[in-house]
């Protein structure tokens, strides 16, 4: 049978943008009648839209997503400190600043690289020509968001900001009323031009200000002083919420010894304004300074006390119920569990302290997912004995124990009905009873998607000169982590491709079921015994990726020295993703 070439090639590139454009349809649409915990609906009013003028010439823009915008008047011209999710959102504000000031923007500042704070920065500096400040990390990291770990970060993103919700289920986001960004969203992120290392100082506008680096949410972090109005921009570093110390998405290791030692930086400049990058604006020296020093409290305390619980030997289960805040920081109106909690850092802690192994023996090598539900299976006595229990412990508001018992149900039997109707209510029944958003957002959407048989994927999209500006670094290792095991078992194949208007080339080698990947300059393939080599336009084969150029047009443009546009695809063939999967159910193979 004829092999198509095309189709794995096509595959792949779907990963950067969605496996899936469902929204809510009428046999998966939204559960109804739901309730939600009263400090979770008074939380929203803290989002109240509006442009918010904090000191003479500092304003922020709340409530038109899930982050803050914040504009600086100087003397002929605006510098912009983040620029929310997406050009749509980026709109609004940049309308509402427009109100104040028709000045043109002559800097943007990114307080660090997450994408409620950069993707609309196109919207206040078209086409670029502004400097961009930022950490000298901060490129590589947004490299990492929209290449190899984009698919997953973006899935459990829209789960736990509950994108794929509607009104009465989202009540808000915790540090925002919602996330901006879904298939009917256009990005418009800019590379920072202007970056350093520990400390920057400039002055743009007749606006004097120091960049420092605080590492804490992001390891790219920083916070923006100006001297003269005594005001600190302070990024991600402190909202009104319980700080997401872990975020149910997933990030690399969120390190609480910086956060909490920046969050000590930010103390010594004694603001008179602290600016978040969510929620309000505190005002005044010593209100500052005691939100400050309790809201670092918290975070030593969490990191503290669970390394003591580590060394008397605690699991992560075990430091999960043994860690409570003290009483006076647990009542603290901004460290509420609307975004973190203390149970999910101290797990954070464990596992970036220690990795994975909790200690317990019966834990090194344990039962696979499918011969624990196998086992439990034997000892209810029967498949229906178990969903029988499982039903008993929903009827019984046991819903943790009742969506436990689901899942092992529908690991061996993934369209068993009753099963699926088990999980779906106790997902609804646990998300009526958060407090925290995230876990509430995740629950119910995890409801959606079975109910409605599909993956919470966004589809933003993406203008070829948007994808452009992405290294394309990010594109190769997002084929690295792509490749078909099976199907590269018994090759070995070396590819070059020279990238002209880059002037860079790749070496990309599948040996037996991996893929070595290397940078080289142009002229280092001269000579090397490959199996195909290309010269393709870098620009061209970035847009290919990500869908808004023609795959079979573009192969067939780039120049061949060895093999030919077919041989090409066949090999590009050999990266093909799997498609994401639900939260409960086996891989299918």
């Amino acid at each position: 049978m004829k092999r198509n070439i095309i189709l794995p090639w096509v595959m792949m590139i779907l990963l950067l943008g969605a496996a899936c454009n469902h929204r809510q349809s009428e046999e998966g649409g939204s559960p109804g009648g739901l309730v939600a915990q009263p400090s979770l609906k008074a939380h929203t009013e803290i989002f109240s839209k509006g442009v918010e003028k904090v000191a003479g010439n500092v304003y922020a823009a709340i409530g038109y997503g899930l982050a803050n915008s914040i504009m600086i008047e100087g003397d002929d011209g605006l510098i912009i400190v983040d620029t929310m999710e997406s050009c749509e959102a980026a709109s609004e504000v940049l309308s509402e600043f427009r109100k104040i000031s028709d000045k043109p923007v002559k800097a943007i500042i990114y307080t660090h690289n997450h994408v409620d704070h950069i993707f609309g920065a196109e919207v206040f500096a078209p086409g670029g020509g502004v400097p961009i400040y930022a950490h000298e990390t901060t490129a590589g990291l947004v490299g990492r968001i929209v290449s190899k770990m984009r698919t997953v970060t973006d899935m459990r993103g829209m789960r736990m900001f509950g994108s794929f919700l509607d009104g009465e289920e989202l009540v808000n986001c915790g540090i925002g009323p919602f996330l901006r960004y879904d298939r009917d969203s256009t990005i418009g992120y800019l590379p920072p031009t202007r970056t350093f290392s520990d400390t920057l100082t400039d002055t743009v506008a007749g606006i004097e200000f120091e960049l420092v680096h605080a590492p804490g949410e992001t390891d790219d972090q920083i916070f923006v002083w100006l001297p003269s109005e005594r005001a600190l921009l302070c990024g991600d570093n402190f909202y009104w919420a319980f700080p997401n110390l872990y975020t149910i998405r997933g990030t690399p290791y969120r390190s609480l010894q910086q956060w909490y030692r920046s969050i000590d930086k930010m103390r010594d400049r004694r603001p008179e304004y602290l600016v978040p990058g969510h929620t309000r604006p505190v005002i005044g020296q010593e209100r500052i300074e005691s939100v400050l020093r309790d809201y670092r409290d918290a975070i030593q305390f969490v990191h503290d006390q669970a390394i003591r619980g580590i060394n008397q030997g605690m699991t992560p289960d075990e430091l999960a119920e043994y860690v409570k805040l003290p009483q006076h920081l647990a009542d603290a109106p901004y460290l509420q569990p609307f975004y973190g909690t203390v149970a999910w850092s101290v797990r954070s802690v464990f596992a970036g302290e220690l990795g994975w192994f909790d200690g317990d023996s019966a834990h090194l090598n344990p039962l696979t997912r499918s011969e624990k539900a196998s086992l439990l299976v034997r000892l209810a006595g029967s498949e229906e004995a178990l969903q029988a229990h499982a039903r008993q412990a929903l009827d019984n508001g046991e819903y943790q124990a009742a969506l436990e018992l689901s899942g092992h149900l529908i690991r061996l039997n993934p369209d068993n009905p009753s099963a699926r109707d088990i999980r779906v209510q106790s997902l609804i029944a646990l998300g009526e009873r958060e407090e925290n958003p995230n876990a509430r957002h995740y629950y119910l959407t995890e409801a959606l998607e079975i109910r409605g048989g599909f993956v919470a994927l966004a589809d933003a999209g993406q203008k070829p000169e948007q994808v452009r500006r992405f290294p394309l670094e990010g594109f190769f290792e997002l084929l690295a982590v792509n490749l078909d095991p099976e199907a590269s078992a018994h090759l070995d194949q070396r590819v070059g491709m020279r990238f002209e208007d880059e002037k860079t080339a790749y070496l990309i080698h599948v040996r037996r079921g991996v893929v070595e990947i290397r940078q080289c300059a142009p002229g280092a393939l001269d000579g090397m015994d490959l199996d195909i080599e290309v010269t393709a336009n870098a620009a061209a084969f970035k847009e290919m990726l990500a869908r808004v150029r023609n795959p079979v047009i573009t192969l067939a443009g780039f120049d061949y020295e060895q093999g030919n546009a077919v041989r090409f695809a066949r090999f590009l063939g050999l990266f093909s993703p799997q498609k994401p999967k639900l939260p409960h159910e086996p891989l299918r193979q």
